[in-house]
């Protein structure tokens, strides 16, 4: 039942958001166009393409929106606001370099009134749909008697979960066999499982939510049948979801119902919106970077000599080799024998890494490193050549920094997960904790970054790794 309301919301909210945009637009033009120059020339353009420009641009609002999750968001507050003043921006400026790129006579003005307008708009129309919903669902006629079955972690969480949520669940307490007098969030412990037919001739309509995934298997099946004995609609939190904290993914083959842990959400559309924000936002700053480039390349060239790029095989996404460049900042005759032994106890011996500062695990010391390379290593400005990699497709702005050859050969079969999408130049764990944080921990931030991904997530990484780049941290 979750599934479908979810999906019913999600359409609700979807409408509001273009009902939102297209009062924003309106208002933008009359505001902007008072003589009605603009009406004029809209009057004399084809009508299907009026239609067809109408959609790509709701498509191109609604995509923005979805990848800065706010379809996720369901309750409001500062969150959404947050997330709804983030899309608008990226959809205005998307909105903008469209009618560049298509050469349309669109006034950047209208846009940028449009652009002040959505955000009040979007947050009012969410407003009224969501106090629609909530309404619908508390009428008596659509309000669902729910208990729970389990005063353990589970059950208690599902009921927070569902109390934050949009549902048409009416919870009216629990059943269990060994808590009896306790209450959470004012629902009380009603009785044993035993119970649960008293109940349902009380509330008409219950269903039941079965949390009980540390019980022995035959104990489920018996609550399960007891719930079939009574006609109450039931479904199970399954015990594998103790042991998926990423979440679960639900198919089916044939008539077998099938669960598997929840992979990378980088994927279909998620991973086209990032390859076009890669590709565009790699090619802005390579531009923008070019003449500190230049200097950069000048300076090594001078002091000390050929080659100026430094080309490093990494492993990519699933595993491919590719060249990573990087402007060269050792002497060209280093061996990497030292980093080797680094990377081996690093990733061998777990936290090894946060010790205290010795030589062996801050690189930044290493007398292979030339004067001109600590400058350019303390602002980063080495890495900047990867920006060829992202629009080449090998690397993207966010993401795990690409592993050697000779690190794959150390991974345990749960550190390969890092592998299933395409690697960054920056990402969490550079600025979640640099140099401090284990293999082991930056190895979960990777897969927290993969199975949580969002436009929105990597947008504030960005963010957080400039102050880190002015400070001289590098990343």
């Amino acid at each position: 039942m979750f599934a479908g309301e979810l999906q019913k919301q999600k359409a609700v909210f979807a409408a509001a958001d273009v009902l939102a945009l297209f009062i924003a637009f309106s208002a933008a033009l009359m505001l902007h166009d008072p003589g009605g120059a603009m009406e004029v020339r809209l009057l004399r353009a084809s009508p299907d393409l009026l239609i067809l420009g109408a959609i790509l641009l709701a498509a191109m609002w609604l995509a923005v929106f979805r990848a800065c999750e706010l379809y996720r968001m369901r309750n409001g507050g500062l969150k959404e606001l947050e997330a709804i003043v983030r899309g608008s921006t990226i959809a205005a400026l998307l909105t903008v370099l469209a009618g560049f790129l298509a050469h349309l006579d669109v006034s950047r003005l209208t846009v940028v009134v449009a652009y002040a307008l959505a955000t009040p708009s979007v947050v009012a129309a969410r407003a009224v749909a969501r106090w629609s919903i909530r309404r619908f669902y508390t009428s008596p006629e659509n309000a669902v008697p729910l208990v729970l079955i389990g005063f353990n972690q589970v059950g208690r969480y599902l009921c927070e979960s569902i109390l934050d949520q949009l549902t048409p669940y009416e919870i009216v307490g629990f059943l269990d066999d060994g808590r009896p007098g306790c209450q959470y969030r004012g629902y009380p412990v009603l009785g044993p499982v035993e119970k649960l037919g008293e109940i349902a001739r009380l509330f008409p309509g219950l269903e039941a939510a079965v949390a009980m995934p540390d019980s022995p298997r035959e104990r489920e099946q018996e609550v399960v049948a007891l719930c079939e004995r009574h006609d109450v609609r039931w479904w199970l939190v399954p015990w594998v979801s103790n042991h998926a904290p990423n979440g679960l993914r639900f198919d089916t083959l044939g008539v077998i119902p099938l669960i598997s842990v929840r992979g990378s959400n980088i994927g279909g559309l998620n991973f086209a919106i990032k390859r076009a924000f890669d590709l565009f936002a790699a090619s802005v700053l390579l531009a923008l970077s070019a003449p500190v480039l230049l200097v950069g390349a000048l300076a090594i060239r001078i002091f000390d000599g050929r080659p100026i790029l430094f080309r490093q095989i990494r492993i990519g996404a699933r595993g491919r080799p590719f060249a990573m460049l990087k402007l060269r900042t050792m002497r060209a005759s280093a061996d990497d024998a030292a980093h080797r032994d680094y990377v081996r106890r690093w990733i061998r011996n777990g936290a090894a890494a946060s010790e205290a500062q010795s030589p062996l695990f801050k690189l930044g010391n290493d007398n292979r490193i030339t004067p001109v390379g600590r400058i350019l290593r303390r602002f980063s400005i080495d890495e900047l050549p990867q920006l060829l990699n992202v629009i080449r497709g090998e690397m993207s702005l966010i993401g795990p920094r690409p592993a050697l050859p000779y690190e794959i050969e150390l991974y345990q079969p749960w550190h390969r997960r890092r592998l299933d999408a395409i690697p960054g130049i920056t990402g969490l764990w550079q600025v979640s904790g640099r140099n401090r944080l284990s293999f082991d921990e930056m190895v979960r931030l990777d897969v927290q970054y993969l199975n949580n991904w969002s436009l929105g997530a990597d947008l504030r990484i960005l963010m957080r790794t400039l102050p880190v780049l002015l400070r001289g941290e590098g990343v």
